[in-house]
């Protein structure tokens, strides 16, 4: 049988049954806990986040997340089809062919100044993401990027429009 040293356990040895005792322990108690972000009435913050938008706000931390507190209940976009739901932090934006995505920061500026959903850009598709020395999120036509330049600047750039 093999036996594994565990760090920090100064001549104890755990055997293989004990690990995944111990682990499976660890995973239950994540679970649970993350399971005690979602409320049963969708309520946060005094705010009713609903449907696909309350999924991702809830995989992403809930109130406690990097997007906080809803100041909004759920909001029906101009074009009479997407929902959004803001946040101290950001907006979660939901639709039919996108599903929900959070947009913040200044890549929710750039994106904003374009219209938003309602802009050329269309809706997000994906989270920010590290690609290099960028910051990338993409969107239904189209990819942001942003880079941190020197000083205090910052350069922000879209892909062209593959929505025509």
């Amino acid at each position: 049988m093999t036996h594994i040293q565990v760090h920090g356990q100064t001549g104890k040895r755990w055997r293989p049954v004990a690990i995944a005792s111990a682990l499976a322990l660890a995973a239950s108690t994540f679970v649970m806990s993350a399971s005690t972000v979602a409320r049963a009435d969708g309520t946060y913050c005094g705010h009713e986040v609903l449907g696909e938008i309350e999924k991702r706000y809830v995989a992403m931390g809930g109130s406690s997340g990097k997007l906080g507190c809803p100041l909004t209940g759920e909001l029906t976009n101009p074009d009479g089809v997407g929902r959004r739901t803001q946040f101290a932090n950001g907006t979660i934006y939901w639709s039919p062919r996108s599903g929900a995505w959070p947009v913040w920061g200044e890549i929710g500026e750039y994106w904003c100044a374009d219209g938003c959903e309602a802009g050329s850009m269309g809706y997000p598709t994906s989270y920010e993401r590290n690609v290099g020395s960028e910051i990338q999120q993409s969107f239904q036509c189209t990819v942001i990027h942003w880079q941190r330049a020197s000083g205090n600047a910052n350069k922000m750039w879209r892909d062209p429009n593959t929505c025509g």
